[in-house]
Parts: structure tokens; C-alpha cells; sequence
């Protein structure tokens, strides 16, 4: 055969091959191409529903009130479908169309989470359940679950609800006697209240200040502001009026509604009231946290104290065994140990690595895994779309957010990209809210000169370290000031009028600024732990021993700086967990 004729064979294979191949490699990297861009809308869309509630919450003096959370939460919502179906308007994708690829969209909040996504509004007709048809499907807010897990022992039977801090709320039953009560856990032993010391460590109750702005104008023009002395009563700021003048006319307590003052009538009950509360000492948070946890901890100790991880069952009473709990990062050498005896040295309630709390994240995960699993397998029947819907596989970091923040969780499922299907999810942390005030979002302030404040972590190597060790300046023990919610530092906005705003930041007080330190808030590198801070033993970064390793600086040694600055972290982290609202606050009854 002529070596044409072999030339033409060839073509006539390999052309429709050559083809083939380059039509498969082109789909592969649309495919690839479309799940990167797909990936980076997710993660926006994600990012700004995070966004949309942490101003919300930022911005509503009662965003924690149920009903006002909703309406952040819901609005949150529209903001995650709005900016995917923004951001996906080029694929030709209507919010319509994407919706449904979206099996789940969940909020876990302090004491449990909401799922946003479809649901049927079934109304009981006669004692039956009604079987309408797709029209009756909407989108929405699914019932709160809580995190929550039940133990029994013979004719002891508890419920814990759990939260993403060392606050319970307990259902117990002993034979036919059944109490309900709820606060924080702490080790009761430790408390001194007439020292006001925990753990040694000196718990300080020092008035409030904060600098506001109104949208009212004095005679020349100028918005009016001020810095005022406020407590926290019932979850609400009440501010105290400086000027003797508006005191005589006004009364003395107002608060903060629409960007001005609303004054508590002089004389009125509400005004006794708060005079009694101020004149309890109630209005001395941080100290008035360690009263009641201190109460609530004995209370837990005499009854709760057979609870161990091997107390726990599932919803039909069995057992959880050993297995099921190493599924969920329960260590084996704990599982016997009682979980809420809180005066053993392991077990102190504020460290992640105490018996309490490693059971919290495990009820924490196996509430949200349980319900979230049956939530998207149930999608399934009532989607609309061909394709197979399921929980995916989380790994330890992502847990890790669940269970210790506030965050947003979006999973996006079954859209066709190619040659396969999209199947993803992103989950973002958000620490800056109304709900919950975490382990880290506790800053501390210190006095720059005559230039302002500045706020840090309280881990922040500047405050803790000698100037003898390093190359820059270190703070002055004298100029450590204060430890505050880091909400507070966060700009707050005064509406006028629609598209005119302006603006203040509430500790910038007496005239001064108050900025991030670029060292811990700006550049996060070379920060100590949180955790260091609470067991009050960190390596030092810079200061060496005369063997050249890294200093132990403990709460024993004379570094004054370290233990004042614990001082102000447990003092700042009680008081504005004492002022949090709580739904279940109120569950102190026999």
C-alpha cells in the first residue's frame, strides 16, 4: 500500500478522534471554569448574608428580641438570594431558577439555628394533616431547634440545652418531682464575692461610658452629641442624663430611640425600678454574672452530677454509645467523667478543653448533623429538580466554626456545570453581633498619649510583653484601660433622612479617637491565644530565659501587666455576657 493511502487512513482515524478528545478537554475545563466561578459567587453571596446581619444587629439596639431576630435573619436571607442571582444574572439564572439548588440555608445562633429553605404550610384539618399540592410550598424560616441532648440515669432524667458558650438551660425530672432552670456554669468554688475575685483573678465593675450622636441640632446647626455614664437593664442601654437643667425638665435615665433621647418619666414606676436596680448592685455586671452562676453551678453540682457522656440517648431512649460520640471528637479517657461537676481542675467551663465543653460541641454537632442530614434527604420529595440531594461531608474545621460561632452556612446543589453537577457549601463565622459574645471578641483599650485610644486583642503582644525584649515601643501597664464587647468599637450610623447618613464610632469618648492596633487587630500576627489568657499560662513570643527558650509567663510570676490584663478580659467577657438577652434567662422555677 502507497504510503498516501496510509496518510489518508490516518486522517480519516485520528481527525474524528483528535475531535472527540478536544471537544472532552474543552468541556473539562468549562467544567473546571464554571465551578471556580460558581465557588467565588457562593462565597460572595455568603459573605454579604453575613454582612446584612451583622450591620442589622449592629445597627438594632433589639436585635436579640425573637421577633426583631427573624426580621434579621429573614432580611439576611434576601440578601444571600439576591446577590447569588446578581452575581449568576450572567449564566441566565433568575432567582426562581436558583432557589432551588439551594436545599439549605442555616443560621446557627447562640442557643440553636434556624433553617431557611422550602417547607410545606400545612394547617390540620379535623386532626389530620392536610396534603396540598406544590402551591403550597414556600420559602422561609423553619422552627428553631436548640442544641440540645438527654440524659438518664434509673428515675433521673435530664435535658440540657446547650449554647455556644458555658450557658445552659436544664429540664430535669427525678422521679415526680421536675425543675427547669437555666445559667451560666462556672466553678462555684473559685467565686469570692466578697473579694470579688475568680480564681484569684480581681473582677472589676468600673461606669460605663459610651459617646453618641443625635440627629437633633443645637442653635448653631450642629448635630447634637455627647459621652454618657449607661448600665444595661433588661437588655437595654439606659443612658444617664448629665446636664442638671435637662435632668429638672426631662428626668434623669433616657434612651437611645430614632437617634435621639427618650426620656423615663421622672416619678414613674419604670424610673423607681431602675433606681432599685442601680441601688442593688445589679448594674455591677461582671459581678452580679458571678452571683447568679455561682447559684446556678451548686444547684447543677447537687443534682446533675451523675451526668456523664454515657447518660446520653437518642430520641427513643437507647443509649449513645462510645462509637457514636468518637464520631464526634469525644475522647474515650472522658466519657465516664461527670460532665457538669465544674470544681474538678480539668473541667473549668470557660477552656475548650474541659470536660463541659467538649460535650457541648458534641451535642452541638450531632443536633445540627441529625437535623440538617434529615432536613436535605427530605428535599428530595419536594425540590423540583432531578438530582439527589445531601448533607456533605464537613470536616473538623468547619465544625469548629458551628460550634463555637455565630455563622451562616450555604449550601448550593444539582446545578449543572458541564459534564457534572456543582455540589458545594461555604460557611462563615460572624462574631460581631447582638447574639452571643465569644471567647475572642473581647478588646481591650489602651490611652495613646493625647492622640486617643486604641483597642486590641487581649492577646496582643504589645500589652503583655517588656519593652526590654523588642524593637518597638510596649505598652505602659497604666495605660491598659478597659475591656468592651467588640461591637462596640464598629461605626454606627445615624439616618437623617433617605440616602443621608451620618456617622460616629460610641468609644470615641470625650472628643478622642479610638482605632484598631495595627499589631492584633489589623495584622493578627503574633497574638496569644485567647485560651493562654483564661488558663493564665502563655510562651512568651519575644522574651527569652537565660537558656535562650521562650519565658513562661504565668499568673504566679510579677508580671502585673498580664494578670491586669486578665483582670479586665474575665471582668469585660462576664459583664457583657451578664447584659445579653436570653430567651431561656428567665427558667428559674421550681
Amino acid at each position: 500500500m502507497k504510503i498516501q493511502y496510509l496518510a489518508v487512513i490516518f486522517v480519516v482515524i485520528m481527525i474524528p478522534i483528535a475531535v472527540v478528545f478536544s471537544r472532552y478537554v474543552q468541556t473539562q475545563i468549562d467544567t473546571i471554569s464554571n465551578q471556580t466561578s460558581y465557588s467565588s459567587k457562593l462565597y460572595d453571596a455568603t459573605y454579604d448574608a453575613v454582612t446584612a446581619f451583622q450591620i442589622n444587629t449592629v445597627n438594632n439596639r433589639y436585635s436579640s428580641v425573637s421577633n426583631s431576630k427573624i426580621r434579621d435573619i429573614e432580611a439576611s436571607a434576601n440578601t444571600f438570594f439576591t446577590s447569588l442571582t446578581d452575581n449568576m444574572s450572567s449564566e441566565g439564572y433568575s432567582q426562581e431558577a436558583l432557589q432551588p439548588y439551594v436545599p439549605a440555608l442555616v443560621y446557627t445562633l447562640y442557643d440553636g439555628y434556624y433553617i431557611y429553605g422550602r417547607y410545606k404550610n400545612v394547617m390540620p384539618n379535623e386532626g389530620q394533616v392536610q396534603n396540598p399540592d406544590d402551591s403550597d410550598y414556600q420559602w422561609g424560616l423553619k422552627s428553631y431547634i436548640y442544641y440540645s441532648c438527654r440524659y438518664i440515669e434509673g428515675t433521673k432524667e435530664a435535658i440540657i440545652n446547650y449554647t455556644l458558650d458555658n450557658f445552659i438551660t436544664v429540664y430535669y425530672k427525678n422521679g415526680s418531682n421536675y425543675e427547669t432552670r437555666s445559667g451560666y456554669l462556672i466553678n462555684p468554688t473559685a467565686w469570692n464575692s466578697g473579694n470579688s475575685t475568680y480564681e484569684g483573678i480581681e473582677i472589676l465593675d468600673e461606669p460605663l461610658r459610651e459617646y453618641i450622636l443625635f440627629k437633633t441640632t443645637d442653635a448653631a446647626g450642629n448635630y447634637q452629641s455627647g459621652t454618657y455614664e449607661y448600665i444595661v437593664y433588661q437588655s437595654q442601654k439606659i443612658y444617664k442624663e448629665s446636664d442638671p437643667n435637662l435632668i429638672a425638665s426631662n428626668g434623669k435615665y433616657f434612651r437611645y430611640d430614632d437617634y435621639q433621647k427618650s426620656y423615663i418619666n421622672p416619678g414613674t414606676q419604670t424610673e423607681r425600678d431602675i433606681d432599685n436596680y442601680i441601688a442593688a448592685g445589679s448594674d455591677q455586671g461582671a459581678h452580679a454574672y458571678f452571683d447568679e452562676a455561682q447559684d446556678f453551678s451548686n444547684w447543677v453540682l447537687t443534682n446533675l452530677n451523675w451526668i456523664s457522656q454515657s447518660d446520653a440517648v437518642d430520641e427513643s431512649g437507647n443509649p449513645l454509645t462510645m462509637e457514636y460520640w468518637q464520631d464526634l471528637d469525644i475522647s474515650t479517657e472522658k466519657f465516664n467523667d461527670p460532665i457538669f461537676d465544674t470544681t474538678s481542675a480539668d473541667n473549668n467551663p470557660f477552656s475548650s478543653s474541659s470536660v463541659f465543653d467538649e460535650m457541648r460541641r458534641g451535642a452541638i454537632k450531632r443536633t445540627v448533623q441529625t437535623t440538617l442530614t434529615a432536613a436535605i434527604g427530605a428535599y428530595n420529595s419536594y425540590s423540583g429538580v432531578t438530582y439527589e440531594f445531601a448533607l456533605p461531608v464537613l470536616n473538623a474545621e468547619d465544625w469548629d466554626k458551628i460550634q463555637n460561632h455565630v455563622c451562616v452556612m450555604a449550601f448550593m446543589q444539582g446545578l449543572p456545570i458541564g459534564s457534572k453537577y456543582y455540589n458545594n457549601y461555604v460557611i462563615l463565622t460572624n462574631d460581631e453581633n447582638e447574639e452571643f459574645v465569644s471567647k475572642n471578641a473581647i478588646y481591650i483599650t489602651t490611652r495613646e498619649g493625647t492622640d486617643g485610644y486604641e483597642y486590641h486583642q487581649p492577646g496582643c503582644k504589645r500589652l503583655i510583653e517588656n519593652s526590654a525584649s523588642t524593637d518597638f515601643e510596649i505598652i505602659n501597664e497604666g495605660d491598659i484601660r478597659e475591656g468592651f464587647f467588640n461591637v462596640e468599637f464598629r461605626r454606627q450610623t445615624v439616618r437623617l433622612s433617605e440616602g443621608n447618613y451620618i456617622y460616629f464610632y460610641p468609644q470615641a469618648k470625650d472628643g478622642y479617637t479610638c482605632t484598631a492596633c495595627y499589631d492584633c487587630i489589623v495584622d493578627s500576627g503574633g497574638v496569644y491565644s485567647v485560651e493562654d489568657i483564661i488558663d493564665g499560662t502563655i510562651n512568651s513570643y519575644s522574651i527569652m530565659d537565660a537558656s535562650g527558650n521562650p519565658e513562661v509567663i504565668t499568673t504566679a510570676d510579677t508580671n502585673s501587666k498580664f494578670a491586669k490584663i486578665r483582670s479586665l478580659y474575665y471582668s469585660a467577657l462576664a459583664r457583657e455576657r451578664y447584659n445579653l438577652y436570653k430567651s431561656n434567662d428567665a427558667l428559674n422555677m421550681n
